[in-house]
């Protein structure tokens, strides 16, 4: 079995206010062993899922954005995968109406966000898959 064709593992940020995806794409690409794509529309962001799903371990999303809010997106991208890691990221508190009874994503994040918490909550999640990276690493 060849572990190399999914690595680096794949991570997307998902906000229609690109300054932020940047900002999001720029600190979590301190973490080695993943690749991170920020994106501006979620329907690109989508479309780039579909066609490189094998490769994911999580996405971030904005909840609010134009043509698709972030539960609509994670909810598309479990479709494909549900093993994948969805992050919601929105100013709204976690117990508004809009968020109960959603399966789509694994975690909240309160806008702001800090870095630190940003980054060790992809650690977290995507733990084992980039730690077998970093064993096969030369």
């Amino acid at each position: 079995m060849d572990r190399q064709k999914n690595f680096p593992v794949f991570v997307s940020v998902v906000d229609d206010e690109l300054d932020l995806a940047l900002l999001f794409r720029d600190a979590l690409s301190q973490i080695p062993g993943i690749d991170v794509f920020a994106f501006s529309d979620p329907l690109l962001a989508l479309e780039h899922y579909r066609v490189n799903h094998e490769r994911y371990g999580c996405v971030i999303s904005d909840y609010r954005m134009p043509s698709m809010n972030g539960i609509q997106l994670l909810t598309k991208i479990k479709e494909i995968n549900s093993e994948v890691t969805g992050m919601l990221i929105s100013a709204f508190q976690i117990d508004d109406d809009t968020f109960k009874n959603c399966e789509c994503f694994d975690t909240f994040l309160q806008k702001p966000v800090s870095m630190k918490n940003l980054i060790g909550k992809v650690q977290q999640y995507l733990g084992n898959r980039i730690k077998i990276k970093s064993n096969e690493s030369p």
